[in-house]
Parts: C-alpha cells; sequence; structure tokens
C-alpha cells in the first residue's frame, strides 16, 4: 500500500505572527517522520510571551528543534515536490510559506484538504474511523506528530476495509 503526503504543523499562534514548530509528514511506505522546528530570530521577535510558543517552551524548541536547512533537506528527500495533503490546508501552506521565506526559497509544495485523499469514502465514515483511532490510541490531534499518525491509522483501516470488500 503506498500511503498519500501527508503533512502535520503546530504552530506558535494561529494568526499572520505565527511560525512553524514542529512537522511530521507520511512516507510512501506509512511511516512519518516528525521532528520540532529551531525558530530563526525573527520569528521569536513576535511572540507575545517570550516564554512560550502556544504549549511548547522555547527553550525546548531552541535546544530541541532541528535548523530549517535540515528539515527543508529531508522533506524534500521524502517528497521532493507536488501535493502535500493537510488537515487545515490554508493555515498549514502559510506555515510552509514562513518556513521557506526562512530560507529565501520558494515552497515548492501545494497543499490540499486532507479528504481529498478520502475522496472514495463519505466524508462522515472518514471521520468516526479517524476519531475512534484518536480514541483507541489516545492521540492529540493538535500535536503534528499524533494528527499524522490518527490520519495514518485511519487511511490504512479504511484501505483494509476496501480490499476486504473486494
Amino acid at each position: 500500500m503506498t500511503f498519500p503526503a501527508m503533512i502535520a504543523l503546530e504552530y506558535s499562534e494561529y494568526d499572520e505572527r505565527g511560525f512553524p514548530t514542529a512537522i511530521a509528514w507520511t512516507l510512501d511506505d506509512g511511516m512519518y517522520k516528525g521532528v520540532l522546528i529551531q525558530p530563526v530570530d525573527e520569528w521569536l521577535n513576535h511572540l507575545n510571551d517570550d516564554v512560550t510558543a502556544m504549549d511548547r517552551p522555547v527553550s525546548e524548541l531552541l535546544e530541541m528543534g532541528e535548523n530549517l536547512v535540515d528539515i527543508a533537506r529531508e522533506l524534500a528527500e521524502d517528497r521532493s515536490e507536488g501535493t502535500l495533503y493537510a488537515e487545515d490546508p490554508e493555515l498549514v501552506a502559510a506555515m510552509l510559506e514562513r518556513f521557506y521565506t526562512a530560507l529565501e526559497q520558494e515552497c515548492p509544495y501545494e497543499v490540499a484538504p486532507m479528504l481529498e485523499t478520502f475522496a472514495e469514502w463519505d466524508a462522515e465514515h472518514v471521520e468516526s474511523i479517524r476519531r475512534l483511532y484518536i480514541d483507541r490510541l489516545d492521540l492529540s490531534p493538535h500535536l503534528a506528530e499524533q494528527n499524522i499518525l490518527a490520519w495514518r491509522a485511519a487511511y490504512a483501516h479504511l484501505m483494509e476495509e476496501k480490499t476486504n470488500t473486494l
């Protein structure tokens, strides 16, 4: 089974001053990668609170976050270009734009609604399966990595359902 190019991000704020704080994406084989993002100085100048970026301590991002260059390289190796699917495509596209602008590069990706990858199924059924995995695995869909885990599990479940009905 080949998995779609799913992506999720966490943000410091949900407005034009916000910046990405964590990113996760799927690989073709269903595995995934997720990392904290080390903020650039320019982003930190816009925080309302010097200590946290949403729920993440800035110190955690600075100490444990990966630098933008390494993340961009890794993402390009895994997903060279094309469409990435996200739960909130407008916000993810805006955060990717901030990410690549900080690198002085153009974002090589288009971001589309996650449900496009589930077009052959009823949206309510998809959401009920996703919620099932969120509950079973005790996931928080607000965390990038756990959001990807929930969508990945739902996709695998629905593909298995499809295979069993053929």
